[in-house]
C-alpha cells in the first residue's frame, strides 16, 4: 500500500478527521509535509508544550497551547489547511475538546480541511467514531530503508570517519535484514553496528539479525528464526516433500513473469512428535526465506482491544519482511472457535482477524500451521482457500524410521553404517521421530555411563524401555486418523502391508 496517496485520497475526499496510530512521529511529519506541498495547502502542527505552529515559521499562534483553544483557532481560519496534532487523545475526556471536534468535523467536511490525530494509541470515543478515518501507517518498504541507510552512512562517513566496506550485494543484504522494523529502530541498528568499532562490514550483518530478533521478540508475539534445519534432516514425509519442493520456485521474479501467484500456506495436522515443527522451520531453510514464529498464546492481553492490536502488528510486521514464512504452531489451542462467551467473544474476534488476514492478504507470506487435535480446529479455517493443502502426518513407516534413526545418529556423532537399522527400524514401530530422538539420546547416555562405544544393544534396550503415545493414547491417534480420511492429503506414501501386520497410514 501507498500510505502518501491513501492520505491524499482522504484529505481530497474531505475527510475531517484522520487518526494515525504509530510511535513514528518523524515520519507521519514527513508525510503531512509531502502532502502539503503537493496539494498547496499550509501546513499547521500542534504540540502541547507549544501550541499551534505554521510550517516554515517558528512562532506559535497565540495563547494555543491548550488543546481547546488551538481547536478553535484552527476552526477560525477560513482557509483551506492541513493540521497535524500530536497526542491530542490524551484530551478525549474533556467534554469541550470533544465539542470542538464534533465542530469540526461538520466544517472540515465542507472544504479541503484536515485534521490529522498521531499518537503511539488513539482510542476514539463514540463522539468521534463515525466523523474519523484512521490510517495505518505501513511498516517501510525495501526502498525506504535503502534511502535511510545510503543518508546515514552518508552522514556517518565525514565527521565520525566511519569505514563502510560493504559491496552492493552486502548492502542489499543489510537493508533485507532490517525489514520488519520502523524506520527508527532500523536507522538505530545501523548507527549501532557502524559505531561499535567505527566501520561497518559484512560480519555486521549476523550481529544486526541478532539485534533485530531480541526487538521483534520484545512483545513475545513474533520470533524470527535462523535457519537450523532443512527437509534433508526430515525423515519420510515424501509427499509433503515434493509438494514443498514444486512450489517454492514460485517465490522467484521468473515465475511471477510465466503468471504464477506465490502458495499462500499449508496446515500440517497429525500425531504429536512426528515432525510437523520441524517441517515447518525446514521449509523457510528449503526456500531461502525469512522464518517468523506467531506465538498465538501471547497475543491475549487483559486490556480490550490490544489482542486484536498484537495480532495485526504482527501480521504487518510478517508482510513487511515479505517474502517470508509465517509458522503458527499448534494453531487449535490459539485460535479455537469454541468457548468464546467465557472470554467475552475475544477468540472469534482474535480468530475472525486472522481469516480476514488470510484470505485478503497480498504481500507473499507463507502461512505454515501445525496442529494435533482436529476436533478443535476452527471449521472455518478448514475451508478450502484458506490454505492451499491440508497434509495429515502420521507416525514414519519403517524406512522413514531408518531415515530418522540415521539422522540422529549422524547429528550426535555416530556413523549410522555401524548399526543395524532394519532391525532397529522394526523395533521401534509405533514410535515418533520425537520419541525415536529420545531413546537414541537414552542410549548414548547408557553407553557413556560404560564408557563403552554406542551398539545396537544399547538402542535396542532403550527402545523397549520406552512406551510410545501409539500405545498410550491408541484411541485418540485412531480417532484423528479417521477424522484425516478423505478431508486431508497424507503427508507420506503409504506403508505397504506385511505379512502379519495390517498396513496404516505412514509419515
Amino acid at each position: 500500500m501507498d500510505n502518501s496517496r491513501d492520505l491524499e485520497i482522504l484529505v481530497q475526499s474531505h475527510h475531517p478527521i484522520i487518526a494515525i496510530e504509530t510511535q513514528e512521529e518523524e515520519r507521519v511529519e514527513a508525510l503531512v509535509r509531502d502532502l502539503a506541498v503537493r496539494l498547496d495547502l499550509p501546513l499547521f502542527g500542534w504540540r502541547s508544550t507549544r501550541g499551534l505552529v505554521r510550517a516554515g515559521t517558528s512562532d506559535p499562534l497565540y495563547d494555543t497551547e491548550k488543546p481547546v483553544l488551538a481547536l478553535r483557532s484552527a476552526a477560525g481560519l477560513q482557509t483551506d489547511a492541513v493540521y497535524l496534532f500530536h497526542d491530542l487523545q490524551r484530551y478525549f475526556e474533556d467534554p469541550v475538546v470533544l465539542r470542538a471536534l464534533r465542530d469540526i468535523a461538520q466544517t472540515f467536511s465542507r472544504a479541503r480541511r484536515a485534521l490529522i490525530l498521531c499518537a503511539p494509541e488513539i482510542p476514539l470515543p463514540p463522539d468521534l467514531q463515525a466523523c474519523t478515518a484512521r490510517l495505518t501507517l505501513d511498516l517501510p518498504d525495501a526502498a525506504d530503508l535503502r534511502r535511510m541507510a545510503v543518508r546515514t552512512l552518508r552522514e556517518l562517513g565525514a565527521p565520525r570517519r566511519i569505514k563502510v566496506d560493504l559491496t552492493m550485494p552486502e548492502l542489499e543484504r543489510l537493508i533485507d535484514s532490517l525489514r520488519g522494523l520502523t524506520l527508527q529502530e532500523a536507522q538505530r541498528l545501523l548507527l549501532r553496528a557502524a559505531l561499535e568499532d567505527l566501520r561497518l562490514d559484512r560480519k555486521d550483518l549476523q550481529a544486526i539479525l541478532e539485534r533485530k530478533q531480541e526487538l521483534l521478540a520484545r512483545d513475545g508475539v513474533l520470533t524470527l528464526h535462523p535457519h537450523e534445519s532443512t527437509l534433508q534432516q526430515v525423515g519420510g514425509l515424501q509427499n509433503l516433500k515434493a509438494w514443498l519442493k514444486t512450489r517454492g520456485a514460485a517465490f522467484t521474479p521468473d515465475a511471477k513473469k510465466y503468471g504464477l501467484e506465490p502458495p499462500r500456506g499449508i496446515l500440517l495436522l497429525g500425531v504429536q512428535g512426528c515432525g510437523k515443527s520441524l517441517c515447518a522451520k525446514a521449509v523457510a531453510a528449503e526456500w531461502g526465506l525469512a522464518l517468523l514464529q506467531l506465538d498465538a498464546g501471547a497475543l491475549y492481553d487483559k486490556f480490550v482491544g490490544e489482542s486484536e492490536k498484537n495480532l495485526r502488528r504482527a501480521l504487518r510486521a510478517a508482510e513487511a519482511m515479505a517474502p517470508c514464512v509465517l509458522w503458527i504452531d499448534e494453531i487449535e489451542k490459539g485460535f479455537a472457535s469454541r468457548d468464546s462467551a467465557a472470554d467475552g467473544g475475544l477468540s472469534r474476534r482474535i480468530l475472525g482477524a486472522l481469516l480476514s488476514w488470510m484470505q485478503e492478504r497480498r504481500p507473499p507470506v507463507f502461512l505454515v500451521a501445525t496442529a494435533n487435535e482436529a476436533q478443535d480446529l476452527p471449521p472455518e479455517l478448514l475451508r478450502k482457500g484458506r490454505f492451499d493443502e491440508i497434509f495429515f502426518v502420521d507416525l514414519p513407516s519403517a524406512p522413514a524410521r531408518r531415515s530418522i534413526l540415521a539422522i540422529h545418529l549422524s547429528r550426535r556423532k555416530q556413523d549410522p553404517a555401524r548399526f543395524d537399522l532394519a532391525r532397529l527400524a522394526e523395533s521401534c514401530a509405533g514410535f515418533s521421530g520425537a520419541e525415536i530422538e529420545a531413546a537414541v539420546v537414552s542410549a548414548l547416555y547408557a553407553a557413556f555411563a560404560t564408557r563403552a562405544p554406542l551398539a545396537d544393544q544399547h538402542l535396542l534396550e532403550a527402545l523397549q524401555a520406552a512406551v510410545p503415545l501409539s500405545r498410550t493414547c491408541r484411541e485418540s491417534i485412531e480417532s484423528l486418523r479417521a477424522w484425516a480420511v478423505g478431508r486431508t492429503v497424507p503427508a507420506a506414501t503409504p506403508e505397504a502391508p506385511t505379512a502379519g501386520r495390517t498396513a496404516r497410514t505412514a509419515a
